[in-house]
């Protein structure tokens, strides 16, 4: 009882002591990675952007089909009819040309009638095999026989089948080989296709541009031709090269018009320009959507990350514009300010989180 009135009666000097500790404590320095508590919940953060942070880069460009396949006939023999019209635009299973196909079809006769024959014999083969007339041995090549037969007029049919050579998808027939009563090889090319569902633009650029790319900063695009320069074709990323060319070091980028334009042509020379961090308005800075809260009724807020007391703080913001993955808004925040970009759903208000940092 002694001891406890002791400690009771010094108890308050020791709670005045502790909150002086804990004040002190919270207004120095975040606390290091070994004093944190392994329970404090680590965020995704982000770093604003300023919008009026433009980088704009102008690089030659060559317009290209989507693909290009060359078109042939899979059996040998004389053209007899040809659809091929440099430059005209083939429906997908549009025919394009056709073999003679008399040959083929005389084939056809002779594997069906050998067929046939083989299912008479072996029809006549079962009816002796049951009553004991015939071996096992005839049985089995009345059977192997029958097989083969079918194989032979399947494969005669499908070689029919290949005199007619048709579009496999829309295309633009852009290069013919061959004239009409020409003859052919199973495989010689005949004629070029090209999808131009879209237009590709191919780009090399540096690795600067590349790894804003990269790092998930916006970057638009848009392209001219050299023939037609006051028309602006706008573009969106396709894929990129990850090995850069061995004498200039850049690499390689495919941009795609948005829509199909009559005036583009494959192989027309064109320049594209690259912005990154354009900005379409005068004020304003740049988020992920992820980090945006709320909605039209109830407005909209980020959670923004106080480096010196490791705290989240709930800012209203104005969403002002949505451009892919990123968000343009206005308010009490400003460029190097760091919002939570994931997980921002699960914030309160003063709460101390960490940020998350991916294991090496």
């Amino acid at each position: 009882m002694k001891t406890y009135r002791s400690i009771n009666k010094h108890f308050p000097v020791v709670v005045a002591a502790f909150t002086s500790v804990l004040l002190l404590s919270g207004c120095g320095p975040a606390p290091s990675a070994s004093e944190t508590d392994s329970s404090i919940q680590a965020v995704k953060l982000a770093r604003v952007v300023d919008n009026v942070n433009i980088t704009s880069r102008t690089f030659p460009a060559e317009v290209s089909a989507v693909k290009t396949v060359d078109a042939s006939f899979e059996v040998s023999g004389r053209i007899v009819y040809e659809n091929l019209v440099t430059g005209q635009i083939v429906k997908k299973g549009e025919i394009l040309a056709n073999i003679d196909p008399t040959p083929f079809e005389q084939g056809v006769k002779e594997a069906r009638a050998r067929f046939d024959q083989a299912s008479r014999d072996l029809t006549r083969i079962q009816a002796t095999f049951k009553k004991g007339l015939a071996s096992q041995a005839q049985m089995d090549n009345a059977i192997t026989a029958h097989e083969l037969a079918g194989i032979a007029l399947e494969k005669a049919q499908q070689d029919l089948s290949y005199t007619t050579l048709r579009a496999p998808f829309d295309a633009q027939v852009s290069e013919r080989l061959v004239e009409n009563n020409s003859f052919v090889r199973a495989g010689d090319i005949i004629a070029r296709l090209q999808d131009v569902s879209r237009y590709y633009f191919n780009v090399n650029v540096p690795e600067r541009v590349l790894s804003a790319h990269k790092a998930g900063t916006p970057v638009l695009a848009t392209a001219s031709i050299i023939s037609a320069p006051d028309k602006q074709f706008s573009l969106h990323y396709v894929e990129h090269a990850t090995q850069p060319d061995p004498i200039t070091q850049t690499y390689k980028v495919v941009f795609a018009a948005d829509a199909t334009a009559a005036d583009l042509t494959p192989g027309a020379r064109a320049t594209v320009t690259v912005q990154v961090n354009q900005a379409r308005f005068a004020d304003g800075v740049l988020v992920p959507f992820s980090a945006i809260q709320g909605n039209d009724g109830a407005g909209f807020h980020v959670w923004r990350f106080n480096a010196n007391t490791s705290q989240v703080n709930r800012v209203k913001v104005d969403v002002l514009h949505i451009e892919n993955n990123f968000a343009l808004i206005s308010g009490d925040v400003s460029q190097h300010d760091k919002v939570v970009s994931a997980g921002a759903s699960k914030m309160r208000e003063g709460l101390i989180v960490k940020p998350y940092t991916p294991e090496q």
